[in-house]
């Protein structure tokens, strides 16, 4: 595939009939009758530049984003329906990869989450195979906030918090197809170097019966520089950057899949992403 291409990536856009100080939301569950689902909406920007993170030489140090080997060699992609393998499998070797990549001592995941796209996707027909699984997300986002990720600290770790922050962390994403190579909506990457955080973040509300968690969403800005791994294979992984304990989330990296129109091709893209507290 070409070393760059141009693709359409969705961007957040507010709705002009919304306050200025009404904070963005969305439902996850059907709204009471005649109140609005969501307060902004997300729409496509096409014609941007995808650049190949292969040739790009940034490093994670300063830009949040590293591509890694894991050992897929008895990794088959049934496996990651039994989610005790994945707890016993795959997060394991999840554990090695990081720690060698970047030199952590210690890896604690949190959270996991199985994509299987469905073959009309993004629209969704009723009763065809995976219709009910997770989407790949198209919309360009940042998946925790600060003040998010600082409850996420108390959840997680409770009464040994301070233990576990006295040194320093960082939490982040790792991202793998089930098969390779990738080449249906593969996952963009926003180089947060390219980002004016006051101007291009939206927090917003995601709400869901018992609990709401806040995200960014990110509005489009003319000098977004963003990334992919043409042809990920599944013995690859791609890891990127929430938060720093050092750096806040001046390294947060926004993503978001995105559809390679008439140069994707193979089965409907299957993937599973992990997000993990990395202690160093």
């Amino acid at each position: 595939m070409t070393d760059a291409l141009l693709a359409s990536v969705r961007y957040v856009v507010k709705n002009p009939e919304t306050a200025p100080n009404e904070k963005g939301y969305i439902l996850h569950y059907a709204a009471p009758t005649g109140f609005p689902q969501n307060n902004f909406s997300i729409e496509p920007y096409p014609d941007i530049k995808m650049r190949n993170l292969r040739t790009a030489n940034i490093r994670y140090e300063d830009h949040g984003l590293k591509i890694a080997a894991i050992d897929s060699s008895h990794m088959r992609p049934s496996d990651f329906d039994d989610d005790d393998w994945i707890e016993k499998v795959y997060l394991p070797e999840i554990h090695r990869s990081i720690c060698k990549t970047l030199g952590a001592k210690e890896v604690t995941v949190f959270d996991w989450m199985l994509r299987k796209r469905a073959r009309s996707f993004p629209q969704r027909n009723v009763g065809e195979e995976n219709e009910g699984e997770s989407q790949p997300s198209l919309s360009a986002h940042i998946d925790y906030t600060t003040a998010e990720l600082d409850s996420r600290l108390d959840q997680y770790f409770g009464r040994d918090r301070e233990k576990v922050t006295s040194r320093r962390y960082q939490v982040i994403n790792i991202w793998k197809p089930l098969s390779g190579p990738c080449r249906d909506f593969p996952m963009a990457y926003l180089d947060p170097e390219s980002v004016n955080p006051q101007e291009d973040l939206y927090t917003v509300d995601e709400v869901f019966p018992t609990v709401a968690n806040e995200v960014f969403q990110v509005h489009h800005n003319h000098n977004h520089k963003w990334y992919y791994v043409p042809d990920q294979l599944d013995s690859e992984i791609t890891i990127f950057q929430a938060y720093d304990s050092e750096k806040g989330q001046e390294l947060a990296v926004p993503h978001c899949s995105f559809d390679l129109g008439e140069r994707g091709s193979g089965i409907p893209r299957q993937s599973i992403e992990v997000r993990a507290f990395v202690f160093y």
